[in-house]
């Protein structure tokens, strides 16, 4: 039986941790193409901040980044193409080894976010107990089969997105007129105002996937056809 497992990485034990100093709202989101290259895991993400212009150099300043290059953009925001140096590509096989498949995986707020299928419970517990070995703090959010996954009413919401959206709801964020600003409920939520932006909108795209599309339509992206990371082992 599958097994989907919700996981959270530190950025400076796993990529990017420099970039989220020099930008600490830019926000990382994996995507997929029809293949990659073997050997250079998750190598496209769009991206967003504030300022993007101040992305490219915190990329190139990044230690865990051997290269990156800006393929296209839309909707205000950049599709990155990045080479991971070495450890990063480690780190990734300590994660997919037990033939696991990266459902999706968003960085932000210098965490990175993983949605994880593995093919059973003990491919689960092998990757754990790997990623301890070798010092890599994976920290299991959630573990649900993948028929437990399906029937979630609220599975394509993220822990975040569902408390931003619950607080947008109860702050009257939503009323005509607004009681309250994007502003004030970042400030509310503890959290950047472009950080709660990207949640909300996430947030709204997977909600309008879930309730308006059907299950053909349900698997597109947004953006040029580009699909939520899927990025299998061997």
């Amino acid at each position: 039986m599958g097994t989907i497992v919700e996981a959270v990485l530190p950025a400076g034990e796993f990529a990017l941790a420099e970039t989220f100093e020099a930008v600490p709202d830019a926000t990382f989101e994996s995507v997929r193409f029809a293949a990659h290259e073997t050997g250079q895991p998750m190598p496209y993400f769009w991206t967003s901040a504030p300022d993007p212009d101040r992305i490219p150099g915190a990329l190139a300043a990044d230690e865990t980044v051997e290269g990156s290059s800006c393929i296209t953009s839309g909707g205000g925001r950049r599709l990155y193409r990045i080479e991971w140096q070495p450890p990063v590509r480690v780190a990734m096989e300590h994660l997919i080894g037990e033939r696991a498949t990266v459902l999706d995986a968003v960085s932000e707020s210098s965490q990175w976010h993983f949605r994880l299928l593995f093919p059973d419970q003990e491919a689960v517990s092998s990757t754990h107990d790997t990623c301890k070995e070798r010092g890599l703090p994976l920290s299991i959010q959630r573990v649900q089969s993948v028929e437990e996954f399906a029937s979630t009413n609220n599975r394509d919401l993220s822990e975040e997105q569902h408390e931003a959206l619950m607080a947008a709801v109860e702050s009257e964020y939503y009323s005509v007129p607004r009681e309250m600003t994007l502003e004030q409920l970042a400030e509310k939520l503890g959290v950047s105002h472009q950080a709660l932006s990207e949640r909300l909108r996430r947030g709204h795209r997977n909600l309008v996937t879930k309730t308006l599309c059907n299950p053909a339509q349900s698997n597109g992206h947004e953006d040029a056809g580009v699909r939520p990371s899927v990025i299998g082992h061997r």
